[in-house]
């Protein structure tokens, strides 16, 4: 059986860190109701096994450990909710497998434990109010928004039990262009958030009803709006430019390129239309695309 091991370490960020968050935190509160901020850390290790030996305990509490601080590791969390606090838990979001996760998982096999599948890491925020004081709803929503980044982290609002998300997909439907032509395409655009623009409309309902002859799925329409998109094909970025009726004779990506003909000849980084392509060079050489 597939389960979630816990262990909390504490303090779970650095004294500056924890001094900005009270500041971000006491901007969104309307009385100066705070009176202390904690932190720990929680993490989460999936293991095919409930219980682990007393060895590999131990050498997973060392790895967990900062150096030297190994007695603020525990299986047991350290902050508490009451009436006059509230916890804050936030983590990565589950429908993915963090680097962290990826690297602390490699650590844990190279020690032979090949049992342990994922390890994630959520930092919680005791935050104490002054006696009496309550915490509005809107102002809990602004301290929980401002803590974390929403398109990779969210709130756990219990501890987790395991890392299954249990979420139906969405379903996979066609976008009628055969039956309806432009319009089920606009429709789509609008319902899906496809930022299709009148050309990319115009253009995907003739190829759909003219060349493919059939109907586009939402999932293809999804694909067609990101892999089509200016920030994949560089439309603009690379396209004619033309300035008070007369064409420029480079495109504004032409001219980012060619600073590089003026630089000094110790750059080890060439700008490159891709950034995964970028080639990283040791030697004081320029290096090239």
């Amino acid at each position: 059986m597939v389960s979630l091991i816990k262990y909390y370490r504490k303090p779970g960020i650095t004294e500056s860190q924890i001094e900005a968050a009270n500041f971000k935190i006491q901007s969104v509160l309307s009385e100066n109701i705070m009176s202390s901020l904690s932190t720990e850390v929680c993490y989460y290790i999936q293991a095919d096994a409930q219980m682990l030996s007393s060895e590999e305990e131990s050498i997973l509490k060392w790895l967990l450990s900062v150096p030297f601080e190994e007695h603020n590791l525990s299986s047991k969390p350290s902050l508490q909710e009451d009436n006059n606090s509230i916890l804050i838990e936030i983590g990565p979001r589950l429908n993915f497998s963090t680097a962290f996760s990826t690297n602390s998982v490699a650590i844990c096999h190279s020690f032979g434990f090949t049992d342990i599948h994922r390890i994630e890491l959520s930092t919680r925020y005791l935050l104490v109010f002054n006696e009496g004081s309550k915490l509005s709803r809107e102002e809990e929503d602004a301290i929980v928004a401002i803590l974390h980044d929403r398109m990779t982290c969210c709130r756990y609002k219990s501890p987790l039990t395991s890392f299954n998300l249990n979420v139906n997909p969405e379903p996979v439907f066609e976008v009628d262009i055969i039956g309806e032509g432009q319009k089920a395409l606009e429709k789509a655009n609008k319902d899906l958030g496809l930022a299709f623009d009148a050309w990319d409309i115009d253009y995907y309902t003739k190829l759909f009803q003219k060349k493919a002859k059939r109907n586009p799925t939402n999932v293809e329409c999804f694909d067609l709006a990101q892999s089509n998109s200016e920030h994949s094909r560089h439309w603009f970025f690379k396209g004619r430019l033309v300035v008070d009726g007369k064409e420029w004779p480079q495109s504004l990506f032409k001219m980012i390129m060619d600073t590089q003909l003026s630089t000094n000849d110790n750059n080890v980084i060439k700008f490159n239309d891709n950034s995964r392509d970028l080639n990283l060079r040791a030697s004081g050489n320029k290096s090239g695309a």
